[in-house]
């Protein structure tokens, strides 16, 4: 019973979780005045398709492919989650425009513009955290744990 209540609002399911995750990282963005790095943008990505997915998959229940599509965006955002969870732990070393670097300049003019040009916040800088948990751990955590529930569900709608 339970099964086929998750089943049948599986998508109304995911379309909550991506909304929620959504609203909550532009709130903290917006209102709380703490801006995102750049893999916190991209962790975002999956869940805007996840939303879209979820909104299709609701009016079109017959779409063949809908599971593989929803896995692929659970996965791929629980992995950049767990690169910037190690990146911001320090076990991985992660060089980019997100992480501060030692540069020499000929003149003030090339300094005046990496310094305009530099983002806000680093990526293996801590900016936001629950009981010592990032916002990139929490993701982590969130998304693998969709990723089981949706092979569960699947294996589930196989298995009928």
């Amino acid at each position: 019973m339970l099964i086929n209540s998750f089943r049948q609002k599986y998508f109304l399911i995911c379309f909550a979780l991506s909304l929620t995750t959504i609203i909550s990282v532009y709130t903290i963005e917006f209102f709380f005045k703490i801006p995102p790095c750049e893999l916190c943008v991209y962790q975002r990505i999956p869940y805007f398709i996840i939303f879209i997915l979820s909104i299709f998959f609701l009016k079109y229940e017959k779409y063949k492919f809908k599971f593989p599509l929803i896995i692929l965006c659970f996965f791929s955002t629980s992995m950049i989650s767990l690169f910037h969870s190690l990146v911001e732990r320090g076990i991985i070393h992660y060089q980019s425009s997100c992480t501060s670097t030692s540069k020499d300049f000929e003149n003030i003019d090339q300094l005046r513009s990496f310094l305009e040009d530099a983002p806000l916040v680093k990526c293996d800088e801590i900016t936001f955290s629950i009981l010592g948990f990032s916002f990139a751990n929490i993701n982590f955590l969130l998304s693998t744990l969709f990723l089981v529930f949706t092979i569960f569900v699947l294996k589930s709608n196989n298995a009928k």
